[in-house]
């Protein structure tokens, strides 16, 4: 074979790997769509436009952070084991194009994770956090994320030079979103009224189950190319590893769409399938599922998928009695769901095979060894957060209210905003509706369109609830 017709089929299994990578990026990134229809779903009336407005700029804030910074962070040449310190506001070879190529087609890809990292807190922070803090956050946390992705995924990061394994990024996607995000709903406290009794429980339910499922249908087919594309391609072996990690987390779905069905028939005595429980155990199964699909065999991902969604749902519980305010359950989902894969990794990866370079775990005969390193991986991860997250919110917190002593009133929307609704305070919609206070399934004699209306809105504000509850 000549030289030119070696060249011709490198290159082609570059094009092959290369369109691989970016048929998953797109994937990903209408995962963004997913969020905030689940966003929208559990959040209060009268903050669609808020929250839908808040995911455009975290692909906004978050491509700019990475296009300039992020992506020499994390794979930027020169590289020490702590940061990359090169490749910043890259350009087209003008002597390599294929090189090129290659890093282009890894930069959307990983763009990809870190907007799905930046807004896992959008939903922690629905409707009370200002717009200009979340932008400000949404370009920080993308460079918050970078580190992690480098000690992780680049060659000569601290991690990887240990062994860690994390495919596809429960640690530094899924673990960094939920800590900056229960570090933020810490500063900003919860929702006005909603553990002191001055606004009825029918306020804080989830105001659109419809979207909220819809929204879990997005993240689900969208998961698939997460997991998938990790492989970054499909030549040689890579694509019996994309294969694995499919079958692996749509198995792991199932285990963990199982488990949330007993759950919440359990926690209902047997009344009720509640859609947001349902769906929240399914993402924890996913969020497990994410560091060990491509490690682990396809008969062992339901009882991780299982294991993941029941932590979610139990921790959600758990948070909401010591009267932490998680309006879509991120920190169950992926903050106990994404340490408990992670640690999976320790316990079921298995080192022999094919296309991945993993030790085996506990239950692989591979000891504590990768086990520990794993946890070293959970423990840096809170750390790192808190060092870099905290800092952020109380200065941007003291800056905007000019009060060293009350960073919150730097950070959150006022009351009147709140309750009215952020669409209208932000993006210029009208009010949201005020609830009346007479029967709503009373209709006078000879009344309007309009007064029908009305009641038709009441009952569907205030009694389907209601209804729910009594089922």
């Amino acid at each position: 074979m000549s030289s030119s017709e070696v060249l011709g089929e490198v290159n082609a299994d570059h094009a092959d790997d290369a369109t691989w990578v970016l048929t998953s990026s797109f994937v990903i990134l209408t995962m963004q769509s997913g969020f905030a229809m689940l966003e929208m779903g559990s959040s209060g009336k009268g903050h669609e436009v808020n929250i839908l407005i808040k995911n455009v700029y975290d692909v906004v804030c978050g491509a700019l952070a990475y296009y300039s910074l992020g992506y020499g962070i994390s794979y930027g040449s020169p590289s020490n084991a702590f940061t990359g310190h090169g490749d910043f506001l890259m350009d087209i070879s003008a002597t390599d194009p294929i090189s090129s190529g290659l890093r282009f087609s890894n930069f959307i890809f990983q763009f990809s994770f870190a907007a799905t990292s930046t807004t896992i807190v959008s939903g922690c922070l629905a409707m009370r956090c200002r717009f200009v803090l979340y932008c400000l956050y949404s370009f920080y946390a993308v460079l918050v994320y970078s580190f992690v992705a480098h000690w992780v995924w680049s060659a000569n990061g601290w991690l990887a030079q240990l062994g860690v394994h994390d495919f596809a990024g429960s640690g530094p996607v899924h673990l960094v979103g939920a800590v900056n995000g229960l570090i933020g709903i810490l500063v900003l406290g919860p929702r006005h009224g909603r553990f002191d009794g001055t606004r009825p429980p029918e306020d804080f339910r989830a105001s659109s189950p419809s979207s909220l499922l819809i929204g879990l249908f997005m993240l689900w087919w969208g998961w698939i190319g997460f997991n998938c594309g990790s492989s970054f391609g499909i030549t040689q072996f890579k694509w019996i590893v994309a294969t694995r990690a499919g079958v692996t987390t749509i198995n792991a779905t199932a285990g963990g769409g199982t488990a949330a069905f007993l759950y919440t028939k359990a926690k209902s005595r047997g009344r009720l399938i509640v859609a947001d429980e349902v769906a929240n155990g399914i993402l924890g199964s996913l969020v497990a599922i994410t560091a060990t699909c491509a490690c682990v065999h396809p008969p062992e991902a339901p009882l991780i998928g299982a294991a993941g969604g029941i932590l979610a749902l139990l921790t959600n519980d758990w948070i909401l009695r010591l009267q932490i305010d998680d309006p879509v359950g991120a920190i169950g989902v992926h903050g106990a769901s994404a340490v408990w894969g992670i640690l999976a990794v320790g316990l079921f990866a298995d080192g022999n095979l094919p296309g991945i370079e993993v030790a085996s775990g506990l239950f692989r005969g591979g000891g504590l060894q990768l086990l520990g390193i794993q946890l070293l991986l959970v423990l840096s991860i809170l750390c790192w957060s808190f060092l870099t997250v905290l800092p952020f919110f109380l200065l941007i917190g003291w800056a905007f209210s000019g009060d060293w002593r009350n960073p919150r009133k730097g950070l959150r929307v006022d009351v009147a905003e709140e309750l009215n609704g952020l669409d209208s305070a932000y993006h210029g919609c009208p009010p949201k509706k005020k609830k009346k206070t007479h029967d709503p399934t009373a209709v006078q004699e000879n009344a309007s369109v309009e007064d029908i209306e009305d009641v038709a809105d009441d009952v569907s504000d205030v009694e389907l609830p209601a209804l729910c509850a009594e089922l």
